[in-house]
C-alpha cells in the first residue's frame, strides 16, 4: 500500500467515520436528507521525486444545482454522484501547515499541495486529522444546510461558484420547499440566458413534481 493510501486509512478515514461519512477509496461522502451532498477527495500530483505530493479538496452539492447542471444526463440515469472535484456550488482546500506543505512560501493554488514521505507520515496525518476534524468538517456539514448556502452564496466567505446568476441559485436552493407563488415570482426576475434557455420550464416541472409527491 502507498504512503498516500496509507495516510488515509490511519489518519482520513476515522475521522470521516466519525463525522457520518461514507468512504469509497479516496473520496468520502455525505448526503444529508434532501439529497445535498458534501465530497471530500484526494488529487495527486506526479511533481517531485522525493514526495507524494496531493491537495485535499472538498465540495457542497444541493442536488437540484447537480441535477439541473447535468439535466441532459438526468432522464437517462446516467448522472451519478457529484465527484470530488466537481465545478460545484461551494468548493474548499485543506491547506495544510508549512511543515506539512509542499511549496511553503508559495502562494494561490501551490499553497494548498502537501507533500508526504516517509519520514514525516505521522506528523503529516495528524496535521491533516486535525485540519478536517477542526475546518472543514464543520464547513461542509454547515454548508449542507441550504439556509446557511444560501447565505454564503449571498456573502461569499469562500470560493462560491457564480456560474449561475444569483437569482438561479436562490431558486435551486429554495424549490423543493418555498412555496409555488414565491418561486414563481423570483422567476419573473429571471433574465434568459438565450433562446433555448429552459430553467423555468425545468423549476416548473420539479413544482409539479414536489406537489404531486406531497
Amino acid at each position: 500500500m502507498g504512503l498516500l493510501d496509507l495516510l488515509v486509512r490511519e489518519h482520513v478515514a476515522p475521522v470521516m467515520r466519525g463525522a457520518g461519512f461514507k468512504r469509497s477509496g479516496r473520496t468520502f461522502r455525505l448526503i444529508a436528507d434532501s439529497g445535498d451532498q458534501a465530497v471530500l477527495g484526494f488529487a495527486r500530483h506526479y511533481v517531485d521525486p522525493g514526495a507524494t505530493v496531493f491537495e485535499v479538496g472538498y465540495r457542497v452539492v444541493p442536488a437540484p444545482y447537480w441535477e439541473w447542471t447535468n439535466r441532459q444526463h438526468c432522464s437517462s440515469g446516467q448522472v451519478g454522484d457529484p465527484p470530488a472535484f466537481v465545478l460545484a456550488a461551494v468548493a474548499g482546500d485543506v491547506v495544510p501547515p508549512p511543515r506539512a506543505a509542499h511549496l511553503p512560501d508559495s502562494k494561490g493554488r501551490l499553497r494548498s499541495r502537501w507533500a508526504l514521505h516517509e519520514g514525516n507520515r505521522h506528523v503529516c496525518g495528524e496535521a491533516l486529522a486535525g485540519a478536517l476534524h477542526n475546518e472543514a468538517i464543520p464547513q461542509m456539514v454547515h454548508f449542507l444546510d441550504r439556509t446557511n448556502l444560501l447565505q454564503e452564496f449571498r456573502h461569499p466567505s469562500m470560493p462560491v461558484v457564480r456560474h449561475l446568476p444569483l437569482i438561479r441559485l436562490e431558486i435551486l436552493l429554495r424549490v423543493d420547499d418555498a412555496p409555488c407563488h414565491e418561486i414563481e415570482a423570483m422567476l419573473a426576475d429571471v433574465q434568459p440566458a438565450g433562446p433555448g434557455d429552459d430553467f423555468a420550464a425545468w423549476v416548473r416541472h420539479r413544482l409539479a413534481t414536489r406537489d404531486l409527491a406531497t
